[in-house]
């Protein structure tokens, strides 16, 4: 049996006790923060090196123009959309002070296919969900159908190949978190 040392019942609590945080206020990251993030994002398994993933940083006003291409992406989906519509649209991109989203971009390879680079794009925003919570933010990961959203695609800048894997809402964490969720793991052993 090994032998747990060191940081290793640390680390093992931080897992377990991480907990996703839908309400963020301020301060979010500096740049020195979200440069530890993406550092803890390349760590991702990454068969091949291929690094099929890339990074769009939205913080203060940066986060007005997204709001606006939700708004457009919005009005596109639903002809005659409200103003209130279109606002609640608009606020998305306000629900935490930085939004950080993570953007699978599979690269060409004969055998280390789209599929496995996109799965390899999901460990990197995990990465960033975990190195968020070890630095004392909250962190909230959003999908849905805005990333796909083509007033969205063109305002991130995606080429045809990518795809958004997660909008990560950061922040400083407001409440409490949601209390862990105790169960029987769905584990059975081959023998």
């Amino acid at each position: 049996m090994r032998r747990r040392e060191g940081s290793a019942p640390l680390v093992l609590a931080a897992l377990r006790e991480r907990r996703s945080r839908p309400a963020l206020g301020l301060p979010g990251p500096d740049a020195d923060d979200v440069a530890d993030m993406i550092s803890a994002a390349m760590a991702a398994p990454d068969h091949g090196r291929l690094r099929p993933w890339r990074f769009v940083v939205a913080d203060s006003d940066a986060r007005a123009g997204l709001g606006d291409a939700f708004a457009a992406a919005e009005a596109e989906r639903v002809p005659g959309s409200t103003d209130d519509q279109l606002d609640r649209a608009r606020a998305k991109a306000f629900r935490a002070p930085m939004i950080i989203v993570v953007i699978a971009s599979p690269q060409p390879h004969p055998t280390i296919t789209a599929w496995e680079q996109r799965a390899s794009a999901v460990c990197a925003a995990h990465g960033i969900v975990l190195a968020a919570d070890a630095l004392g933010y909250g962190a909230f990961w959003r999908t849905g159908w805005l990333g796909g959203a083509p007033k969205v695609r063109a305002h991130l800048g995606l080429a045809d190949h990518e795809d958004v894997t997660g909008w990560i809402y950061l922040g400083s964490p407001l409440g409490r978190p949601a209390p862990r969720v105790v169960g029987e793991p769905p584990v059975s052993w081959l023998t």
